[in-house]
């Protein structure tokens, strides 16, 4: 049994060393912005089925990504002090000003309307270059413990691959 399993990984490893992602990557890729509300984010995620999306700039740079987890995490905890003084700024603007406390209290009940994608989101995004084989793809997605990996070319977003597009991959691949 040990034998037959270190021979379909073998199998396997050898299959994705010879493609890279150029021939595999979903080059839609739906983006979000760090500016939208988390209430409209939510929204996104539901009306295109997805779990995870890059975040971008309003110049288009990729600064992040934002996944269902993080609103989770974000729905399911109070905001500190400092999330609450960092609202308070952004809902006055440039001129300054105070909120009292029964606004506070009302933004804090409306939170996922007022806080947005830029205070949830990973500000730390792992990507790879087109050109790279799957089976190090996939070695960075196990070693990461990600569920998907953007893809670059000469620096640029050009695309995606997620866990689910490699094991769609592998199970069409052995029909």
């Amino acid at each position: 049994m040990m034998t037959t399993t270190l021979t379909i990984q073998d199998d396997i490893k050898q299959h994705l060393s010879q493609h890279s992602l150029r021939d595999y990557v979903r080059q839609e890729v739906l983006t979000v912005y760090e500016g939208w509300s988390i209430k409209r984010l939510s929204g996104f995620f539901v009306k295109h089925n997805i779990s995870g999306a890059p975040v971008i700039a309003a110049d288009d740079e990729l600064v992040g990504v934002v996944t269902q987890s993080d609103i989770v995490r974000f729905e399911s905890r109070e905001p500190s002090e400092e999330q609450i003084k960092k609202l308070a700024e952004q809902f006055c603007g440039p001129f300054g000003g105070t909120l009292d406390q029964a606004e506070i209290r009302r933004m804090q009940g409306r939170a996922n309307e007022y806080c947005t994608v830029n205070s949830i989101m990973t500000p730390q995004v792992i990507s790879v270059d087109i050109n790279t084989s799957l089976e190090s793809a996939c070695e960075t997605l196990l070693s990461k413990k990600l569920h998907r990996l953007f893809i670059t070319e000469d620096g640029l977003l050009v695309g995606v691959i997620s866990t689910m597009d490699i094991l769609r991959l592998l199970m069409c691949e052995k029909k």
